[in-house]
């Protein structure tokens, strides 16, 4: 009997045991409900800026390819071993410079023979005017003379033009390219000897789109570059006098000067036309926009009682262009409305902020990065 009563004796222990620890810990429960219904997130510190209205230029983005003021290939204008190459790949020349010599020593003996044979036709040609003056000759053998005269002058006449020839001269200024030939070598007509460029000034072609046609004009300004720090101005010279019929876009071609040669024909580069309309858009600083596929959207402040933080709401918004540190917004926002600029990736929906005392960078238009 004694036995039972130790096991109920044990047994009503443990449940009292279990009753005890099992209300402490409904009353720890509770008490960490309490407190988390009655928890309130501190606000999270973010820059703001405000939504603003500024005067941009209105341009038209294009890309487009560069092209020598003038550009040839040098080429051998008649047949001959090359005797001497006097420049250099790469090297900047001026109009009339020599670049190649051909052999021409059989040309130059040939030049002297026809030289000597001109002047004997010319000494007989005057001789028979004393004769004929004397009715000494006929008007026929007169004739012949000068015929002789006339055709040896035109041999001398032919080889002096083949000896210039082998001559290869530039023919403006600019700059080579890669040389083509070697010394010794035979150059048959044709022959390619070293590109020539110049490129103190460039074209710039590009495309529009053909509603924009009645916008572009000769005289408009262009900038083009191929780097944020690497940019030339210019002007629009010349528009085709038709619209391409299978991409529907019309050919524009641009000058630049390009007296520092950075730029090189051939380049792709991208250009900004400045059209004379200025445009009055909403702008807020680019780090400000959440990027996302489904939409991109910014937090907006919201109005908050005297003694509380302000709230943030998320709000969906069009973007425009982007332009140095900004974008404009086309719809979502209104002037003077103020958006999280610094931060906004921390927050979500209704949560509390303050703003922070620390200084952002001064933002422009036409942000110039320095090399650190």
């Amino acid at each position: 009997m004694s036995r039972r009563v130790a096991i109920l004796f044990s047994v009503a222990l443990l449940v009292i045991i279990i009753v005890v620890i099992g209300g402490i810990k409904a009353k720890q429960i509770g008490f960490m409900i309490d407190s988390g219904a009655s928890y309130a997130q501190p606000p999270e510190t973010v820059s703001l800026s405000l939504v603003e209205q500024q005067t941009w230029p209105n341009t038209l983005a294009a890309v487009g390819s560069l092209e020598a003021w003038q550009g040839l290939t040098v080429t051998a204008e008649v047949d001959g071993r090359i005797a001497k190459i006097h420049f250099d790949s790469g090297q900047i020349v001026k109009a009339g410079d020599l670049l190649i010599e051909q052999e021409s020593g059989n040309e130059k003996a040939q030049l002297r023979a026809l030289l000597a044979r001109l002047v004997l036709a010319k000494n007989n040609l005057q001789r028979l005017h004393s004769l004929r003056d004397n009715q000494s000759v006929s008007q026929s053998a007169l004739d012949e003379a000068a015929q002789i005269v006339d055709t040896t002058q035109g041999q001398v006449d032919d080889l002096n033009i083949t000896l210039a020839k082998k001559r290869i001269v530039a023919p403006f200024d600019g700059r080579l390219g890669i040389r083509k030939v070697y010394l010794g070598q035979d150059l048959p007509k044709g022959t390619e000897v070293v590109t020539l460029q110049s490129i103190e000034q460039l074209r710039v072609n590009f495309r529009i789109p053909q509603q924009w046609v009645n916008k572009i004009k000769s005289g408009y300004s262009v900038v083009v570059g191929t780097q944020p720090n690497n940019s030339v101005s210019g002007e629009i010279i010349a528009t085709a006098a038709e619209i391409n019929s299978q991409t529907r876009n019309l050919h524009v071609q641009a000058k630049i000067d390009n007296s520092l040669r950075t730029l090189l024909p051939g380049m792709s580069v991208e250009l900004e036309v400045t059209l004379p309309d200025e445009q009055q858009v909403l702008v807020i600083p680019n780090t400000a926009v959440l990027y996302a596929p489904y939409g991109d959207t910014v937090f907006v402040i919201e109005k908050s009682e005297e003694g509380k933080p302000a709230t943030v709401r998320q709000q969906f918004v069009k973007l425009g262009r982007t332009r140095g540190d900004f974008v404009a917004v086309e719809e979502g926002l209104q002037a003077g409305q103020q958006v999280v600029s610094a931060g906004a990736f921390k927050l979500f929906n209704g949560m509390s902020v303050v703003t922070s005392k620390n200084l952002e960078p001064a933002r422009s238009l036409n942000p110039q990065p320095t090399d650190s």
